[in-house]
């Protein structure tokens, strides 16, 4: 009986010291992907594809008619602003397609009237507006996918 335990305790020892060889040694090398995952040498990779989001000229139609209406009516509504009792757009704030808009620069949603009309935003965007603009704009990242309207041109 006793041999028996002894060496099921040599078998368990053993074996503990080869899984524990077995672990060091492939920890200590990176694992590689495989060869058909590898760019060939000396070539350049492809880059990744781009998403591109565009505004339909409906949706841009609909915010200019939108913000006509309610001047139209006596409203100046958010972002314009009242000015010797007109209503003009606010001052152009500057801003590139695809940069993200700096964290201090404060972005607006347009009224809800107006986000009813529109096509719903891609997964991930909104319609914010900035200056005079309305831009559609990524959730997380602040960066300016596509150029809705300009309330400048009213």
């Amino acid at each position: 009986m006793n041999r028996r335990r002894n060496a099921l305790r040599r078998a368990a020892m053993s074996l503990a010291l080869v899984l524990a060889t077995g672990v060091g040694q492939s920890a200590a090398q990176p694992a590689k992907p495989p060869p058909s995952v590898l760019p060939p040498q000396g070539q350049p990779q492809a880059p990744l594809p781009t998403l591109n989001i565009v505004v339909s000229d409906r949706d841009r139609n609909t915010v200019l008619s939108f913000y006509r209406d309610e001047i139209a009516a006596g409203r100046c509504p958010t972002p314009m602003v009242m000015s010797n009792k007109a209503c003009v757009a606010p001052e152009k704030r500057p801003w590139k397609l695809d940069q993200p808009i700096p964290d201090d620069v404060k972005l607006q949603a347009p009224p809800g009237q107006l986000i009813l009309k529109l096509s719903p935003s891609p997964a991930g965007y909104q319609y914010l507006c900035l200056g005079p603009d309305v831009l559609l704009v990524g959730v997380g990242t602040r960066i300016v996918t596509a150029w809705a309207a300009d309330l400048t041109r009213l």
